[in-house]
């Protein structure tokens, strides 16, 4: 969960996808930076969205929580927020 900067808002398409794909509670590659600002590929389900303070959230099945501006792509939607990381990883 990146906890250390300041929240930013995301764009409303992608935050709807967001919302789409966790309404559907099925497993899904998600792509995502930690607060050290690794990049972290899994395959997750998701559990729930919510908001707490000024930043908003997804929590997976696993427990763990990603704050939304960190996630870098999910179910094979790319965030505006993070142009060329499409390119980043070797996809298998």
């Amino acid at each position: 969960m990146n906890t250390t900067a300041p929240y930013k808002s995301i764009e409303p398409g992608f935050y709807e996808e967001i919302k789409a794909v966790a309404a559907q509670r099925k497993l899904v590659r998600m792509e995502y930076l930690t607060d050290l600002h690794e990049y972290i590929r899994a395959d997750a389900l998701l559990k729930r969205m919510y908001a707490e303070g000024d930043a908003e959230f997804i929590e997976l099945a696993s427990g763990a929580t990603i704050r939304l501006d960190s996630i870098v792509s999910i179910d094979g939607k790319l965030s505006p927020d993070y142009p060329g990381y499409e390119n980043f990883a070797c996809s298998l």
